[in-house]
């Protein structure tokens, strides 16, 4: 069989009549006889070309590369979308994750889609002013632990802070493309609903348990089931989304889908018997009433079904004296034993983050695991600056929730609303992915991320008043 060179090769394949393309198809390249190699270039690729290859499968190769070249240039058109599916999957392990150990070590699936879309990251790390707040705030956490108490729990750490600002950046980055944020909160809401009939299911299919005597947990979290109380949190951010949608549906088909999922987590959030919880949907649900009042019959309908239907299931329980007599569950206590215990330079600069902050049994007759109260474990680990600091973030967010809702996009006040509800009378450390409750990062941190990016890409920023273009924006898209 005859040799050629990879030039003579070369010429072949540009000559494109049928002769040609027949004697190509009975020659054998094979680059094993030096001696016939002309030029430098031929010695330079000889060991990449030693192998025999058809000249038919040359051109399978250089098709094959250009579909990958168009695959790679699709992906990297739409990075902000993978970046927002693989964070919203991420997400959702706060509903399905067996416990928290199983969820932070889910994070190192998101790098690849973190790396992919970088240059947003930096972007918006940039340029977002919001963001700077929170890496002060958490920057102060991390150093409070230089005078904590040891053994030091991770909640607050370096490791802890870094990837809280990570994900922040890149939820922000989501929320600069609206659209894709209010894809975001909606798919947790559905698949949260999808969670919360399957433990409805499996939780009160077990003869063991009664709808009018045990309180409502989602069974895929923890052996025993999630905390009843933070399954209610679960369910009351998500009726609050699912609230927004339900008013802002467009067909008859979407709007009975988003009734059907409402009805089913408002009633998860009554069986979970969580106050705390209701307290934060009542909350969340009235700062929605205050930008779409006009169509709010839609939502309070399904909300009043839901809760008619809970009762009824219920008949012959006490369910509403329950919720009277369980009284304050010892929390008054709780509140006066930390404030009792912060004078001097610890109320300034907390007892430092990753410090237990447990009661121990014999001080008030049961273990406290954590202060019950989001922003008095800010304070009592931050000191008044890290309160200050926490303050500044969450007071930036709600300005901007309120602005965003004068102008048409009303889901993000009343879901932050919700969280920051929730958290009054529960939860521990807000900016935090150790903390022991587990919940605050999705209840608060997702919704003020995605409303800092949508107000970054929505609202006139201060150089743009002043009549300078701001380049690295995001086009404006459509959210309702």
């Amino acid at each position: 069989m005859p040799l050629v060179s990879r030039v003579d090769v070369e010429d072949l394949c540009c000559r494109r009549d049928l002769g040609c393309i027949q004697k190509l198809d009975k020659l054998v390249v094979h680059m094993g006889n030096k001696g016939q190699y002309r030029g430098m270039g031929d010695r330079f690729f000889s060991p990449l070309l030693d192998l025999p290859m058809r000249v038919g499968s040359m051109e399978g190769m250089s098709r094959l590369r250009g579909r990958a070249r168009e695959c790679w240039i699709c992906c990297r058109e739409r990075r902000e979308a993978l970046l927002a599916l693989a964070l919203g999957l991420w997400l959702f392990g706060f509903w399905a994750a067996q416990d928290g150990w199983h969820h932070r070590r889910a994070l190192i699936l998101l790098v690849p889609f973190l790396l992919f879309g970088m240059d947003r990251m930096l972007a918006a790390a940039r340029t977002v002013r919001w963001l700077w707040a929170v890496t002060l705030l958490v920057g102060w956490q991390t150093l409070s632990r230089v005078w904590g108490e040891p053994p030091l729990v991770p909640a607050g750490g370096t490791g802890d802070s870094v990837w809280v600002v990570i994900l922040g950046v890149a939820l922000v980055v989501v929320g600069r493309r609206g659209a894709l944020a209010v894809c975001l909160i909606g798919g947790l809401a559905v698949l949260g609903a999808a969670v919360t009939v399957y433990s409805l299911w499996v939780f009160y299919g077990d003869p063991a348990h009664h709808l009018a005597i045990d309180r409502f947990r989602n069974v895929l979290v923890y052996s025993e089931g999630l905390n009843p109380v933070l399954t209610g949190m679960l369910c009351s951010s998500a009726a609050v989304a699912a609230g927004w949608f339900a008013l802002r549906s467009s067909g008859w088909k979407t709007g009975l889908l988003w009734t059907a999922v409402l009805v089913v987590l408002v009633f998860g959030l009554m069986a979970s018997q969580s106050r705390g919880a209701m307290l934060g949907f009542v909350v969340g649900f009235g700062a929605l009433l205050l930008f779409e009042w006009r169509s709010c019959h839609i939502a309070v309908a399904p909300i009043v079904l839901s809760v008619a239907a809970y009762f009824i299931a219920v008949q012959g329980g006490n369910t509403a004296g329950e919720l009277i007599e369980r009284g304050s569950t010892g929390r008054l206590a709780i509140y006066q034993w930390f404030l009792d215990r912060l004078s001097g330079l610890e109320f300034l600069t907390g007892r430092g983050f990753g410090t237990f902050s447990e009661i121990p049994e014999e001080e008030l007759g049961w273990l406290v695991h954590h202060p019950h109260s989001s922003y008095l474990t800010q304070l009592v680990l931050g000191g008044l600056v890290g309160m200050g600091l926490l303050l500044l973030v969450l007071f930036w967010s709600l300005r901007d929730s309120l602005r965003l809702g004068a102008l048409g996009q009303s889901l993000w006040a009343p879901v932050l609303a919700c969280g920051l509800g929730s958290l009054l009378f529960d939860g521990a450390e807000i900016f935090s992915l150790h903390s022991v409750p587990r919940l605050e990062f999705l209840l608060v941190v997702v919704p003020a991320c995605l409303l800092a990016g949508q107000a970054s890409a929505r609202l006139p920023s201060p150089g743009k008043a002043l009549g300078t273009e701001d380049k690295t924006r995001a086009p404006e898209q459509t959210t309702a």
